[in-house]
């Protein structure tokens, strides 16, 4: 048998058979369900192939059946590796359900496939790429040693990534807490429609057939530039020249930029505030505060927690879109300004403190990936207790 070179990094000691020979597809014994009937009321988790762990919920009756728990699920479509310990249902598109063949630690397997680097197909499948690798099987109790170091590991990864969710989450429960909910306003606050206390104005596109239009003057953003919950835009890919600047639309630092136009009526009202002046296409609105009536902070936050507001407004298709006119008349409770301010202070030390952490899972998550490196080298230690 010969073994690709990127599979001879094991231990002398370790086994290492092809991934056919480890493991097999029991997908077969799941019913799958679909993603339309899905069902919130239900209480058996269904495992798709998305991020989360669960997609959905479904009725009891179509739990998968004949497998051994934890079982390893696969995303075909997404090369997401999950590790399920509770009874489940299996999602309908793109889901591979992996047993073991052979005697080994379920835990141990899972972190190793994990940190495969599969070949990119996009949205085509890749399993095929998965039954070409190979898989290295160290003496059971050494696979158990590994898959605990690597599991204290994983969960330390997953709880500061925990508080960082639950920081960036804290600005809108304090601005609830001064404001109330946009949608109910239980504070009474006035309604003002967009337009009076912003100015709002839709990108464009220079034309494309004048080269000397793009260049490296000023960003130009674009809806995946927005990506909430992150309040700052992330860098463009393509900047204007100073003349594309001239024919472009252009908003100051402190603008909040809205995606008003997008494939999916769920990223309508996604939004994020500009550190500097940008240039934005079509599918944005940006709202630049009016000085006196507005903040630029009171109105990102409003339109966190107001979105179901926003999108009630966007037209009822596949896509979803919301024309600069129809923005400008949406009502939202407009509280003085003055209490706008006070928040403004808050704000900020909410972002502050939510960077902090967004550095600190980063650094975790390097280390964590770092020792499973480290770990499927075969070149962690363990003392006498197991530790390393």
């Amino acid at each position: 048998m010969s073994i690709p070179t990127e599979f001879l990094r094991f231990p002398e000691t370790w086994k290492v058979l092809p991934f056919t020979d480890v493991f097999e597809d029991v997908t077969s014994k799941g019913i799958k369900v679909k993603k339309e009937n899905y069902d919130p009321c239900e209480r058996l988790p269904v495992v798709d192939q998305g991020k989360k762990l669960f997609g959905g919920y479904t009725k009891v009756e179509n739990k998968v059946v004949g497998v051994d728990l934890p079982v390893i699920v696969f995303g075909d479509h997404t090369k997401v590796f999950k590790l399920i310990h509770e009874e489940f249902a299996v999602g309908a598109d793109g889901v591979k359900l992996l047993a073991p063949k052979v005697e080994a630690d379920k835990d141990f397997l899972f972190y190793y496939l994990k940190q495969l680097k599969l070949e990119d197909a996009g949205y085509s499948r890749h399993f095929k790429f998965l039954k070409e690798t190979y898989i290295p099987l160290p003496p059971l109790a050494t696979q158990k040693k590994i898959a605990a170091v690597l599991e204290q590991a994983d969960q330390l990864r997953k709880d500061c990534a925990l508080m960082a969710t639950e920081l960036n989450n804290l600005a809108q429960s304090v601005f609830i807490d001064m404001f109330g909910d946009p949608v109910s306003n239980p504070k009474g606050w006035p309604v003002a429609e967009f337009s009076s206390f912003a100015d709002v104005e839709t990108g464009n596109t220079p034309p494309r057939a004048n080269e000397d239009f793009y260049g490296n003057d000023i960003q130009w953003i674009k809806s995946g530039n927005i990506n909430t919950p992150s309040h700052v835009l992330t860098v463009a890919k393509e900047y204007l020249s100073k003349e594309g600047k001239k024919v472009g639309r252009t908003v100051p630092k402190g603008s909040i930029l809205m995606t008003c136009i997008a494939g999916s009526p769920e990223c309508i009202g996604n939004v994020a505030i500009s550190e500097k002046e940008v240039a934005f296409n079509q599918q944005i609105n940006a709202l630049t505060p009016i000085t006196g009536k507005s903040t630029s902070e009171f109105i990102y936050v409003m339109c966190l927690v107001g979105k179901k507001l926003i999108q009630a407004a966007s037209t009822n298709s596949m896509k979803g879109m919301i024309s600069k006119g129809k923005l400008e008349k949406i009502l939202m409770p407009l509280p003085p300004v003055e209490k706008q301010e006070a928040f403004v202070s808050i704000f900020k030390k909410c972002i502050e403190l939510s960077e902090q952490q967004d550095t600190k899972t980063q650094n975790t998550e390097h280390a964590f990936n770092a020792l499973m490196q480290k770990a499927f080298k075969g070149e962690l230690t363990f003392n006498s207790k197991d530790a390393v």
